[in-house]
Order: structure tokens, then C-alpha cells, then sequence
């Protein structure tokens, strides 16, 4: 009898801890995820006033320690390239290419707004369960915290993880008909986002003539493509002869990059706390 009253005792006093980690202690956590969203997402909008605007244009420099084949300058204003200026120093004869976007034309970094807008989505997401709402079972938090974590891992994922890309995807990407003068049929040229890098790839390539006797084989998809790489476009055959690959830090993405980790941090420790009452004495609070 006592044994069952001490039972009793304790899961009437379980019942009250976790009835309040529903009403006060998720809703906190809430709050507090909804705040590190909102910077991250002002970090990839960048406003040039509080009230809002035009995205502010920055400018980066990139370049390679040790070499000068090839240096850049880029002017990022939100999640699009608005201006490029690249010299590329040619290895045989150092002869020095200058290109530059047209005037008319920007590029949009894919990765950038995709990131952006699962960042939103995670947030609309928590603002859909304001202070008002009542949570009456843990696998409801359960659910909305695996939602809000799908979300900020595609956000990661996106900023982490490049498109790998074939070769004649990237010759025939938009990206070539933005410079003046027109890039020669021998180069190719990719920006991509990588962690919190900015990165250009410039490919220099020699056709493959049709006695060559060497074995055609085409490259697959890639993030950076070895020289040796072969690939078929229009009615020509080529292979990389040279790359090179400069990059520049973007201190905002790096910002991003923390506030995603800490928020899916907070994600889960919510989660293991609603996982630990199912734990004792069998209790299932979902």
C-alpha cells in the first residue's frame, strides 16, 4: 500500500513537471529559437536601414595564397553576384584575360537564397505556435521540432554542400554569356557558396582533336573537376589542362553557420527533454 502510494506520489509530481515543460519551459525555447532565427535571416538580407531596403552591396577580394593566376573582385549584394572583375594570368605564355559582368547583367547564388528561405520557413513555422497556443502532448513538440530541424538542415546542407555539376552543365550555364569580352570556348568559370566561402573556379581546357589517341572518357558530376577531365559539348571534345580555385570569407555566413547549429542544438536538448519522461515508471506524456 505505501509502495503504491509513493508511486502515485511520484507520478502525480512528474505529471506536474511536465505539464509545466508545456506550458512555460516550450514556449521559452520557442521564443528563444525565434530570436537566433530572425538575426540569421537579417544576416542574409543585410538591409541597408532597420526599416528595411536595398540589400547592401560588399565587396570581396579573392585570391590564392602563393600564386596570381588568377585574383577577382566581386560585389555580393543579398544572395546575387552584381559585378565580377577576374584577371586570368594564361600559364604558357602569361598573357593577362580581364572579364567583367556586363552592366545588365547579375547572378543569382542559388545556395544563398535557398538557404534563406528554409531559414524563413523554419521561423514561420514557430511563429505559427505563439504564447497563446497549448501544447497537450509531447510528441506534438516532438513533430514541430523535427519540422523546425528538417528545415535549418536544409539550410546548412545548401551552404555546406555545393551542386555537383558535369562539366557541360557549367559550359552551358547562363554563367558564360554574363562577361565582357566573351569568355573564349577554352575557359569555363563557376561561383558556388562553401561553408562560409565565396568560391570561383576558372577551368582552362585544350579540344581534343579527333586523332588524339587518347581514351575518351567523360567526366560525371562534380564540385571541382581534376585536370585530366574530359567531357563532349557542341561538336567538340576537350580536357581540363589547368584549374584554379580562388575564395574569400563571407563573415555573415559564417554567422549563419553558427546560428544554425546553436538552434538545432536547442532543438534537440527540448527533445530529449520531452524523451525523458517517457522513460520513467513508463509514463508515455504522447
Amino acid at each position: 500500500m505505501a509502495a503504491a502510494m509513493a508511486n502515485s506520489g511520484e507520478r502525480a509530481v512528474l505529471e506536474e513537471e511536465f505539464k509545466w515543460l508545456l506550458q512555460e519551459e516550450v514556449h521559452a525555447v520557442l521564443r528563444q529559437l525565434q530570436d537566433i532565427l530572425r538575426e540569421a535571416s537579417h544576416r542574409f538580407a543585410l538591409p541597408t536601414t532597420a526599416s528595411g531596403g536595398a540589400d547592401k552591396q560588399e565587396n570581396f577580394v579573392l585570391s590564392m595564397s602563393g600564386t596570381d593566376q588568377v585574383k577577382g573582385m566581386l560585389t555580393l549584394q543579398g544572395d546575387a553576384l552584381c559585378q565580377a572583375d577576374v584577371n586570368l594570368k594564361m600559364p604558357k605564355n602569361n598573357q593577362l584575360l580581364h572579364f567583367a559582368f556586363r552592366e545588365d547583367k547579375q547572378w543569382k547564388l542559388q545556395q544563398i537564397q535557398d538557404a534563406r528561405n528554409h531559414v524563413n520557413q523554419a521561423i514561420y513555422l514557430l511563429v505559427n505556435r505563439d504564447v497563446n497556443y497549448q501544447f497537450k502532448t509531447g510528441l506534438e513538440v516532438l513533430k514541430l521540432m523535427d519540422a523546425v530541424m528538417l528545415q535549418l538542415s536544409r539550410a546548412r546542407n545548401r551552404l555546406t554542400t555545393p551542386a555537383t555539376l558535369t562539366l557541360p552543365e557549367i559550359a552551358s550555364s547562363g554563367l558564360t554569356k554574363m562577361f565582357t569580352p566573351a569568355l573564349p570556348p577554352d575557359i569555363l568559370v563557376n561561383f558556388y557558396i562553401n561553408l562560409n566561402k565565396l568560391c570561383l573556379t576558372v577551368y582552362q581546357l585544350h579540344v581534343l582533336q579527333p586523332s588524339t589517341t587518347k581514351n575518351f572518357k567523360p567526366a560525371g558530376g562534380s564540385v571541382l573537376h581534376n585536370p585530366g577531365a574530359m567531357f563532349e559539348f557542341g561538336s567538340q571534345r576537350y580536357e581540363v589542362s589547368h584549374v584554379h580555385k580562388v575564395e574569400c570569407v563571407v563573415p555573415w555566413l559564417n554567422d549563419a553557420l553558427v546560428f544554425f547549429t546553436v538552434s538545432l542544438q536547442l532543438c534537440q536538448q527540448l527533445k530529449d527533454k520531452i524523451s525523458v519522461f517517457s522513460s520513467y515508471w513508463n509514463y508515455r506524456p504522447y
